[in-house]
């Protein structure tokens, strides 16, 4: 087995998946990836939000497969290509899109934040962009998503606020998340 795509501690970089919609390059981080597997027809859910495609139960989990054309305003996608599933905030979603073209380990220092012209705090779906082999890569934040979907999935500020003051550690803290809408909450 080659156990060079492992990651070893401290080396500062991460992996992305590339993949594609139309001829658009979009990138998600691989430890957010459970499995990839190819389109299943899903079972239309009544009343909800129109990037939910519906949901289906492979090896009897249900997952809520979500149309990520939709969600960018890119149209709609037909019935092929594979299913990027990915669990967070205990919950397993699947994302449709065109075909994947592969796995970059990239720097932290090679991602690009986007200014607020490409990704505006409150709509803004972008955390970094990379340049790969003459072509950029958008890393797209899932969880914003989701959460955008069904904000009753994202962190519910209010709820922390009812918490109160803490006292603050000493501890250091070793964050590697690319998630902008935590990375706000967090320096808030």
């Amino acid at each position: 087995m080659d156990t060079n795509i492992l990651l070893e501690n401290g080396t500062n970089e991460l992996e992305i998946l590339e993949f594609m919609l139309d001829d658009n390059c979009y990138g998600i981080n691989v430890a957010k990836i459970s499995e990839i597997i190819p389109y299943q027809p899903v079972t239309p859910v009544p009343n909800a939000h129109p990037s939910i495609e519906g949901i289906f139960m492979p090896r009897d989990t249900m997952i809520t497969a979500i149309n990520l054309k939709n969600c960018l305003q890119r149209g709609s996608q037909d019935d092929k290509g594979l299913f990027i599933i990915t669990n967070f905030n205990k919950l397993d979603i699947a994302f449709h899109v065109d075909s994947v073209a592969g796995i970059h380990r990239v720097s932290w220092r090679e991602i690009i934040k986007p200014n607020a012209t490409v990704n505006n705090a409150d709509v803004g779906v972008s955390t970094g962009i990379v340049k790969y082999d003459d072509k950029l890569v958008i890393i797209l934040d899932f969880e914003k998503i989701v959460s955008d979907i069904a904000p009753e999935t994202g962190l519910r500020v209010e709820e922390i606020k009812e918490l109160g003051e803490r006292e603050r550690s000493d501890i250091p803290i070793l964050m590697a998340e690319d998630s902008a809408l935590l990375n706000k909450l967090i320096s808030d």
